[in-house]
């Protein structure tokens, strides 16, 4: 995924991880994930700006607006993801939709995504079907969002059961979920 979002001009770095095992959840890792974000460099751009005391969560790879994969016993996720400490692209997102011209190329990015991605804020329920974004909706969600205390999230789920059975295609259904991502990603993404 990496190398083929170079491709298309976006240079990010990976990482991942797992839900850590502990003595209250049985010692048992309940999720997987891989994500990608900003490359070191630009992170280290966006940490200078900032400067020593805001530079350091700036620089850390997880504080980011990431592109994500998931799974766990139920569900694979694509997702792209605003970190709630990463406000500056989540401010960035809410002033863009302020702007009508910003908010039509939005909506229509939304729309162009495969069938099946939603947008939602934080852990609530209410969710936004992306092929069905309007500007209101749209508004509605800028207003609610509020960086620094919300994720904000654009996810695709594939349940566990259909992953298995899609066998050797599943990893290209996330690759292509994810690199269709990539426009809102750019287009959130805050620079100094």
């Amino acid at each position: 995924m990496k190398k083929r979002a170079k491709e298309l001009g976006s240079e990010l770095s990976s990482q991942g991880g797992i839900h850590h095992p502990h003595s209250y959840n049985a010692f048992r890792v309940r999720e997987q994930r891989a994500y990608l974000c900003r490359s070191d460099k630009e992170r280290k751009k966006l940490a200078a700006f900032f400067g020593e005391a805001l530079g350091k969560d700036a620089e850390t790879h997880y504080i980011q607006t990431v592109l994500e994969v998931s799974r766990d016993g139920q569900v694979v996720e694509a997702a792209l993801r605003i970190h709630p400490q990463a406000w500056w692209d989540g401010e960035n997102l809410r002033k863009k939709l302020a702007v009508p011209a910003a908010m039509t190329e939005w909506c229509t990015m939304l729309k162009a995504l495969p069938p099946g991605f939603a947008l939602r804020i934080h852990d609530w329920r209410k969710q936004y079907w992306a092929n069905l974004a309007t500007p209101s909706e749209m508004k509605e969600l800028a207003t609610a969002y509020t960086p620094g205390n919300h994720w904000l999230h654009l996810v695709r789920e594939l349940p566990a059961e259909d992953a298995i059975g899609m066998e050797s295609a599943a990893p290209e259904w996330v690759v292509t979920s994810l690199l269709a991502l990539l426009p809102a990603y750019r287009f959130t993404l805050w620079a100094p």
